[in-house]
This record gives structure tokens, C-alpha cells and sequence, in this order.
């Protein structure tokens, strides 16, 4: 299986630098512009089968990515982490050693805490790869979300931290699987 994963377009939130969970904010024009700048790419990949996050910034680019040519399915297992007390909050407040720690697995300010969002995409995971084994997979989802997965076919560093990584806008990772 060939893996594509694309977060979602610019929002509003983004530009802030505030922290959007599962606080559904919309695309901006920039986002919509620079979503449609990859549509000639995308058409290159060959893709058998679109997966969104049930939020609309993400759905709204895997729908300008594939335009009408692929029906886009909707797991909730790839929406964006549950950032609890913190959604709307300058990203810069967030501590991200406690909340990306997979050691710690802490819950504060009721946070989704991260194994258990790790079991929810890792599961997900599981099932497109048993499922989709032999097809070209994009899947449109949200900066959290493309980090586990990452880390889930990489490798967890040993120190068990998940914040070293940085997934910008509409940056198509692949993965062969």
C-alpha cells in the first residue's frame, strides 16, 4: 500500500497560532488556494481511495485535492486530538512535554491523553492496511493525527516525546507500506 497524508488546508486558527482540536473552524481562502495548488499532484499519485476526518477543514481539502473523480469516506478515528481546556489557546501556552509524553500520558485541562489517541489512530491504521493493502490510500487529516501515524510507521523516540516533529499545511507525506 502507498499511504499519502495531507493535513488539511490554512484556517483562520492557523494563522493565530492557536490551538484548534476538535473545534470544527473552516478553511480560509489561502487555505482553499493553496489546497488547489496540489490538485496536479495528486492527480500523479494514482489514488485508489480518499479517507477525511470528519471535520471540515478537512474535508473540505480532500474535496478540492480529488475534486469529484473519488468519493471521500469519513473515519472519525482521524479527527484532530481533543485538546480539551486548551482549544482556542495561544499554541504557545500548551506544555507540550506533559502532552505529547507518551510516558507520562497525562490528561490535564482534559486533554485527550495520548496513548488513548494513539489506540484511536493506530487502530485506524490497522484497518486501512489490512483493507486498502494493495492501493494508493490519501488521507487528509489534521497536524496530531499525521504525527502519530508518523510515529506509529516509524519509529516512538526512546524518550518517549511526540512533539519533535512538525507537519505544515498540505504537505503530502508517503509512506509504502
Amino acid at each position: 500500500m502507498n499511504l499519502y497524508v495531507v493535513r488539511h488546508g490554512k484556517t483562520i486558527w492557523n494563522d493565530q497560532g492557536r490551538v484548534q482540536g476538535i473545534t470544527d473552524i473552516p478553511l480560509t481562502d489561502e487555505g482553499r488556494e493553496e489546497a488547489k495548488k496540489l490538485q496536479d499532484l495528486v492527480k500523479t499519485l494514482n489514488i485508489d481511495v480518499v479517507i477525511s476526518s470528519p471535520l471540515s477543514r478537512a474535508k473540505e481539502t480532500a474535496k478540492i485535492l480529488v475534486g469529484s473523480s473519488l468519493p471521500i469516506n469519513v473515519d472519525d478515528r482521524i479527527k484532530e486530538r481533543d485538546w480539551g481546556m486548551n482549544e482556542g489557546a495561544d499554541i504557545n501556552s500548551v506544555d507540550k512535554w506533559d502532552c505529547w509524553d507518551v510516558v507520562l500520558n497525562t490528561k490535564v485541562q482534559n486533554i485527550e491523553c495520548i496513548q488513548d489517541f494513539m489506540y484511536r489512530v493506530s487502530d485506524f491504521i490497522e484497518e486501512i492496511k489490512e483493507k486498502y493493502k494493495d492501493k494508493n490510500v490519501l488521507v487528509v487529516t489534521h497536524s496530531a493525527v499525521s504525527r502519530v501515524i508518523h510515529y506509529l510507521l516509524e519509529t516512538i523516540p526512546e524518550d518517549g516525546n511526540l512533539s519533535r516533529i512538525s507537519i505544515p499545511n498540505l504537505r503530502i507525506i508517503e509512506y509504502r507500506i
